[in-house]
């Protein structure tokens, strides 16, 4: 048995039979004894809201400066609308789905992010210090599935204060250190990391993943993603692969190897795994 933290992204979440069709393959997984938690973005619809009621939308360096007015948006739509579709999709699959944020048993209480020369509003970052391992451990021990929107009041504010916006690939590698997951899964509609020939990687270290940045072949959405894999094992995650979610059984082919698994550079070298 393993405890598997997948993180879903893009249009996994957008459409109801895509989320219908993860739903069963993670209720395969279920079924044949693993213990699941899942976290999720949703920055598509956060974006379609935003604009539907008139909210600019400015970003730095892929994230999203959050006022407070958008701050709220966020959690209606991610805490809210796209929650509880996930978790009505699981539930119909067979899943004992529960759907929560931070602010939900105090599961996670993030700080404001900081960046120079920048204020990124109500933006928030997580460490495994900031998550209550304890209590995720309880949920699924208790055979449920959570599933956690990153949204979550930051520590020690005003009662009123909107809660901070943690971004979905940053959040997911405390979250699942803190649950002691065995496996870390990003799933979305990227296959994996590619190199510059167009090759899919199977097996990255660090300084690959670096080089890689540097020479311009990671780029866009992707640099973020990989540094959230990267940051999840220095966490303790034992095993991190970012992977399709559009394939039929996206679960068990991660786990059987697709996709780009990220490994530290000891391990690496040990296994004669460099790419």
């Amino acid at each position: 048995m393993k405890r598997i933290c997948v993180k879903l992204g893009g249009r996994l979440l957008e459409h109801a039979d895509e989320r219908a069709r993860m739903a069963a393959a993670l209720a395969r997984v279920r079924d044949e004894g693993d213990e699941l938690l899942l976290v999720h973005g949703g920055g598509a619809q956060l974006g379609l809201a935003c604009a539907a009621m008139g909210l600019e939308e400015n970003k730095h360096e892929g994230l999203r400066i959050t006022d407070g007015s958008t701050a709220r948006v966020a959690t209606w739509v991610l805490a809210g609308e796209v929650n509880k579709a996930l978790a009505r999709s699981l539930v119909r699959a067979g899943l004992p789905a529960l759907g929560l944020c931070g602010a939900d048993l105090g599961l996670f209480l993030p700080r404001r992010k900081q960046m120079q020369g920048v204020d990124l509003g109500y933006v928030g970052e997580l460490s495994v210090e900031d998550v209550d391992g304890q209590r995720l451990d309880a949920l699924i021990a208790g055979d449920l599935v959570p599933v956690l929107a990153t949204m979550g009041p930051e520590a020690f504010s005003e009662e009123e204060s909107p809660m901070l916006n943690v971004n979905a690939d940053e959040a997911a590698g405390p979250i699942a250190a803190a649950a002691q997951a065995d496996e870390l899964l990003f799933l979305s509609d990227v296959e994996g990391v590619k190199g510059d020939g167009g090759e899919l990687l199977s097996v990255l270290d660090p300084q690959q993943t670096q080089a890689l940045i540097d020479s311009g072949v990671i780029a866009g959405g992707m640099i973020p993603k990989v540094r959230a894999a990267l940051a999840a094992l220095d966490d303790g995650v034992p095993s991190v692969r970012i992977a399709s979610g559009q394939v039929e059984d996206p679960i068990r082919t991660a786990l059987a190897g697709g996709g780009t698994r990220f490994v530290t550079m000891d391990a690496a070298t040990d296994r004669g795994e460099r790419p």
